[in-house]
């Protein structure tokens, strides 16, 4: 799946993950931001259980998930 992920002003300093739900979180992220900040970036990622994709976030933020594609299988 093809997404553009925005972290919108998060609470402090940290990152997200976009990742297959039901697996393990990475230890990669897909967005960096700081205090405040908006920050989007494109991300491709694998569809996991129940055909969801999941975010972890390391600090509180509002999130805007676009879906722009998609590789059939």
């Amino acid at each position: 799946m093809v997404l553009n992920v925005t972290a919108v002003l998060p609470s402090g300093p940290g990152h997200l993950t976009v990742f297959p739900c039901g697996g393990a979180v990475p230890s990669t992220s897909n967005v960096n931001y700081l205090p405040g900040q908006v920050v989007p970036n494109s991300v491709v990622s694998k569809v996991g259980v129940g055909g969801k994709v999941c975010v972890f976030t390391h600090a509180e933020t509002h999130l805007i998930v676009d879906v722009n594609g998609a590789f059939p299988s």
